[in-house]
C-alpha cells in the first residue's frame, strides 16, 4: 500500500513538473525545433530517423523527451496527429496534421506552424523589451520612495515633534500611499491565488468578454486573435483542406473563449446555408473594410487569397496599435518616475523646511 501511495505521488509530481515546465517553455523554442524538424524532412530524411535526431538535438529535456514519445506512439501505430498531440506543441500543430495527413507536402505543416509561433513570438518580444526599461525606471523609484518613508521620514518626525511641530499633509498622505502598498503585498499571495481560482467564481467565457472590453487593450487583444484566425484560415484553404477542417483549425489558434464562441458558429452557419462572408458578418467580430475583402474574394473564387489580405490588413492594425502603445510607454513613465520623485522631494523637503521655521 505505501509503495503505491509513493509510486502515485511520484507520477503526480512528474505530471506537475511536466505541466510547469510546458507553460514555462518559449514559442521561440517550440518554433524552432518544429523548423529543424521541417529541415530533416525536406531533405529527405523519414520522420523516425528525424525525430531521433530532434530528440538527440534538443537542449530542453521537455523537448527531448516530447519527440521521443512521438516516435514511440508512431511505433505503435498510432496516427501522426494523435502522436504530435502533446504538450507542450500546440494544439494547432495536431489538428493541421489531422488535415494534412495525406498530403504529400506533409512536412510543410511543420514551418506553417513554426512560423506562426515566431510571428506571435515576435509580437510578445517587442512589447517586453520596449516594456523592460519603463518598468525598471518605475520599480527603482518606488524603492526610493519605500527607503524615504521608512529611513528618512521617520528621523525627520522625531525631529519636528522635539519642536513640537508637525509632518505636511503631503508627507503623511505619501505615507499611508507606501502603507497601502506594503498591505498589497502582505495581501498579494492570497492576490494570486484568488486570480488562479477566478473561473469558479467568473466563467473564462466572462472573463474574455470583459478582456475585450478594456479600452486600447481590448482592441489590440481583438486583432491579434482575429488575426491569427485568418492567418490560420488562409494557410489551411491553401493546403486544400475542405472548409469545415479549416474553420476548426483556425478556431483552435484562438486563445480568447469568447472570441473562439463565437468563430465556432462558422461551420454549422455556413453549414445551414450560409455564405462564409454572411457567416463571419454575422459575429459581429470584424470590421467592415474586412468583411468587403472576404466578401469580393469569395465571389471571385478566391477565398484564400482574400483572408491572407485580410490578415495582412489586422497586422498592420495590430503593428500600429502596438506601436502607439510601446510608444507611449516612456513617457507615461517618465511622467510616473517625476510624480514620485516630486513627491519624496516635497515629503523631505516641506518637513526640513519646517524645522527651520521653528529654529529661528
Amino acid at each position: 500500500m505505501a509503495k503505491e501511495l509513493n509510486l502515485r505521488a511520484s507520477l503526480n509530481f512528474k505530471d506537475i513538473k511536466k505541466e510547469i515546465e510546458s507553460r514555462l517553455i518559449s514559442n521561440k523554442d517550440i518554433a524552432f525545433s518544429l523548423k529543424q524538424l521541417y529541415g530533416l524532412l525536406s531533405s529527405g530524411i523519414n520522420l523516425y530517423t528525424a525525430l531521433d535526431v530532434m530528440s538527440d538535438l534538443q537542449d530542453l529535456e521537455i523537448l527531448k523527451n516530447t519527440y521521443q514519445e512521438i516516435r514511440s506512439d508512431l511505433e505503435k501505430g498510432k496516427p501522426i496527429y494523435i502522436a504530435f498531440n502533446k504538450r507542450p506543441l500546440p494544439v494547432m500543430l495536431s489538428n493541421m496534421l489531422f488535415a494534412s495527413e495525406t498530403s504529400e507536402n506533409l512536412e510543410n505543416v511543420f514551418k506553417t506552424v513554426s512560423d506562426f509561433l515566431e510571428n506571435i513570438e515576435n509580437y510578445k518580444s517587442k512589447i517586453i523589451s520596449k516594456a523592460m526599461y519603463p518598468s525598471v525606471v518605475i520599480i527603482f523609484s518606488i524603492v526610493a520612495m519605500f527607503v524615504a518613508v521608512n529611513y528618512v521620514i521617520p528621523r525627520i518626525k522625531d525631529v519636528l515633534n522635539s519642536f513640537g511641530a508637525k509632518l505636511p499633509i503631503i508627507t503623511i498622505l505619501l505615507v499611508y500611499f507606501v502603507k497601502v502598498i506594503i498591505i498589497l503585498l502582505y495581501l498579494s499571495p492570497v492576490l494570486i491565488f484568488l486570480f488562479f481560482i477566478k473561473e469558479r467564481f467568473i466563467s473564462k467565457q466572462k472573463l474574455d468578454k470583459f478582456y475585450t472590453k478594456i479600452p486600447f487593450f481590448g482592441k489590440i487583444l481583438m486583432y491579434f486573435e482575429l488575426s491569427k484566425f485568418l492567418y490560420a484560415m488562409s494557410l489551411m484553404l491553401s493546403s486544400n483542406s475542405s472548409m469545415g477542417i479549416s474553420i476548426r483549425v483556425s478556431t483552435e489558434s484562438v486563445n480568447n473563449n469568447f472570441i473562439k464562441s463565437k468563430l465556432s458558429n462558422l461551420e454549422q452557419d455556413i453549414y445551414n446555408g450560409m455564405s462564409f462572408y454572411q457567416a463571419m458578418a454575422k459575429t459581429n467580430l470584424f470590421k467592415k473594410s474586412i468583411l468587403s475583402v472576404i466578401r469580393n474574394g469569395e465571389y471571385a473564387g478566391d477565398l484564400g487569397f482574400s483572408l491572407k489580405t485580410s490578415y495582412q490588413i489586422y497586422q498592420q492594425l495590430l503593428d500600429k496599435n502596438i506601436s502607439t502603445f510601446v510608444s507611449s510607454l516612456e513617457p507615461i513613465a517618465t511622467m510616473i518616475v517625476g510624480v514620485l520623485v516630486s513627491l519624496i522631494v516635497l515629503s523631505v523637503i516641506l518637513p526640513i523646511v519646517d524645522i527651520s521655521a521653528s529654529v529661528h
